[in-house]
């Protein structure tokens, strides 16, 4: 399968009407997917609501959303009533961690062993999403009697993990429809797949029942050094100012020594510096950059490297540029 979607849909200054119009012509130039997440400002299921309502076909799902920002049973309600009100289309509820700084700072709660909440609060969601009562006693949660009021629109939901660390990964293998990296560098990608595919022996299951689903940035342009200079600062910011979490997995994919000082001068809040010592090879490695054949031949290496679906983030300055480039790589073409 080689599904093409877009991830954000929010370019520097538009408003919610313009959203709306590139979400209709996403569907119209044949993107399989329209995915938000939400960090500390929108959030992804009022923004998602919206785009199911002005379009008809597209698929929507999150990515991500924090595992300490609702109750499972909060959250349960907000997706099954999504996938019902937009007749199925919610192709994923995307969770994640997050991190401490995120959690604790903005939300106000203990981050505090994110592998056995994210276990627990999976287990919850998928009673509700079967149309059961959501009976559970763990560590985290203590739920008895209440089943949601309505009936699911479909029999299941799909969930993906956004997960970085081994044991992380091994347990999106375990309990995950499908994987929701970040910096994915295809090359580099085989040691990830493989604690993917060794939860999945764990549970008695396959590798082909995960669905790998990479958010990826990319820039449509013929100016390769300019794209580049664009990027750092992002790259950067995730291996500096996001916890520790991206920082390690540089490490595991290769590029440590690289991270290590890029973390170093971020943390001494030489943020241009930090951005200056992220490398061609880093970029090039986890970004799709080039005029729109070059762009095409990179998502296929993708493809070919074991991925499923791609999720593109089109990092542009105005809408206009927007949606000229989301038109140029267009899955049935500009």
């Amino acid at each position: 399968m080689t599904r093409i979607g877009i991830t954000g849909l929010r370019p520097p200054g538009a408003t919610w009407r313009d959203t709306i119009r590139i979400a209709r012509l996403a569907e119209e130039l044949g993107y399989d997917c329209i995915t938000m997440g939400e960090a500390w400002g929108e959030d992804a299921f009022t923004s998602l609501a919206q785009i199911a309502a002005a379009t008809e076909t597209i698929r929507i799902g999150t990515s991500i959303v924090p595992i300490y920002g609702r109750s499972p049973a909060n959250l349960a309600m907000t997706a099954l009533n999504l996938d019902k009100m937009s007749e199925g289309r919610l192709l994923f509820l995307g969770l994640g961690a997050s991190g401490r700084l995120v959690i604790e700072d903005f939300h106000g709660e203990r981050f505090s062993r994110p592998l056995v909440r994210m276990r627990e609060y999976i287990n919850i969601i998928r009673k509700a999403a079967a149309g059961e009562r959501l009976d559970h006693s763990g560590e985290f949660f203590d739920i008895q009697r209440f089943h949601i009021r309505f009936p699911p629109y479909r029999n299941g939901l799909p969930i993906y993990i956004a997960s970085l660390t081994p044991a992380s990964l091994r347990l999106t293998g375990e309990v995950a429809d499908g994987w929701l990296p970040i910096f994915l560098a295809p090359s580099r990608m085989a040691p990830l797949v493989s604690e993917i595919a060794e939860g999945a022996r764990n549970a008695g299951r396959s590798l082909d029942q995960i669905t790998i689903s990479p958010q990826v940035s990319i820039y449509v342009t013929d100016d390769i050094q300019a794209a580049r200079r664009r990027e750092r600062p992002h790259i950067a910011f995730y291996i500096g100012g996001m916890g520790t979490f991206y920082h390690q997995y540089m490490h595991r994919i290769g590029f440590g020594d690289v991270a290590d000082h890029v973390r170093e001068a971020y943390l001494n809040r030489e943020r241009e510096v930090a951005a200056e010592l992220v490398t061609n090879e880093m970029v090039d490695a986890m970004t799709i950059i080039g005029n729109a054949q070059q762009c095409r031949d990179r998502m296929r290496g993708f493809f070919d490297a074991g991925v499923d679906e791609i999720r593109l983030v089109f990092n542009e300055p105005s809408v206009e540029a927007y949606v000229a480039a989301m038109t140029a790589v267009a899955p049935k073409g500009g």
